[in-house]
């Protein structure tokens, strides 16, 4: 018992020295092991890709590409501007009490959902549900008669519709918005400027693998090709929030796959947070962190995946029948 006592008091002594000795040492540590994560990840990123696939062949770039696309000398060395799914103290995008009408049609009727930091969040319904009215008016092409939105903490309905993308939120629509008298890039350098050319559009194209027709009128492109141009617009305005309508209308099943991939490598690479409006349940389901449900412009549920697959309520306003 003695001895154990005297032990004790001499790791009690030598406590001080350790901390001490362990504080000089931990900026070092530190460093060493955020270049290590960054090596690492830049090796995982590195795949063969198939350059028959439609969609997984969107360019996966290493880490200095993807700084550079983000504004910085490379996502390894510094740290992360998106916060852990469910750690941000409150939601980066908030609709409130929502209500939209056009004469006697309720398109949304006090509807209220919140996107937190860093998710990816699907909004459903069967057609004519509201969901893209929601969309437009959350970008103010829409002004509702009764709610509130808010973005980062402030109200977004105080903003004009072409102050939505400096306030960092950039959508894709549901059929193709494209400058059509416009090539590739120059369409690209639209949403780069529209944020003072944070982005820079060459790269962007690289990322969808549209470099090669970057100087092709759009019009001449298949309109799966537009809507990726679409989406670069979209990218290159730095965005923090991005809102995809439809984004998998037209493609195949393969395809779909690969595009739920790559939904998912936007939001790690360009730090994303994601708002998805989608009749694809497969895509959606596979993809969302959570899921709100809208039906003839009412909110009729919200919750993981899972929850909602297994909603009687969703069940019946898609198949119009109880489970």
């Amino acid at each position: 018992m003695a001895d154990r006592r005297y032990s004790a008091d001499r790791e009690a002594r030598r406590l001080p020295h350790f901390v001490a000795f362990c504080l000089a040492h931990a900026g070092a540590e530190l460093l060493h092991v955020d270049a290590t994560v960054a090596c690492a990840k830049a090796q995982e990123r590195r795949f063969p890709v198939d350059e028959h696939e439609r969609l997984d062949d969107l360019a996966d770039l290493d880490a200095d590409c993807v700084g550079r696309l983000l504004g910085g000398p490379g996502r390894g060395s510094e740290p992360s501007r998106r916060c852990a799914v469910g750690y941000s103290p409150l939601p980066l995008l908030e609709v409130d009490n929502v209500s939209k009408r056009f004469g006697g049609i309720v398109a949304l009727d006090e509807v209220s959902f919140t996107v937190d930091v860093g998710e990816i969040v699907g909004l459903i319904g069967p057609n004519g549900a509201g969901k893209t009215t929601a969309f437009n008016v959350i970008t103010r092409l829409y002004t509702p008669e009764e709610g509130e939105v808010r973005f980062d903490g402030e109200t977004l309905l105080e903003t004009p519709p072409n102050g939505i993308v400096r306030r960092g939120i950039a959508r894709t629509f549901q059929n193709v918005e494209l400058f059509r008298g416009m090539s590739v890039i120059d369409n690209v350098r639209v949403g780069a400027h529209a944020r003072h050319g944070e982005q820079r559009p060459e790269e962007v194209l690289f990322y969808v693998n549209l470099h090669s027709v970057r100087n092709r009128p759009v019009p001449e492109l298949p309109y799966g090709t537009q809507k990726r141009v679409e989406l670069a617009r979209a990218l290159a305005s730095g965005p923090r929030l991005l809102l995809l309508d439809e984004p998998a209308g037209g493609l195949s099943h393969e395809e779909v796959e690969q595009l739920g991939k790559f939904i998912k490598r936007l939001r790690e690479d360009f730090e994303l947070t994601i708002l998805l409006v989608e009749h694809h349940m497969g895509l959606v389901m596979s993809v969302a962190n959570r899921v709100h449900v809208l039906d003839f412009g009412k909110k009729i549920a919200e919750g993981t995946p899972t929850e909602i697959q297994r909603n009687p309520v969703v069940i019946e306003a898609y198949l119009g029948t109880k489970s």
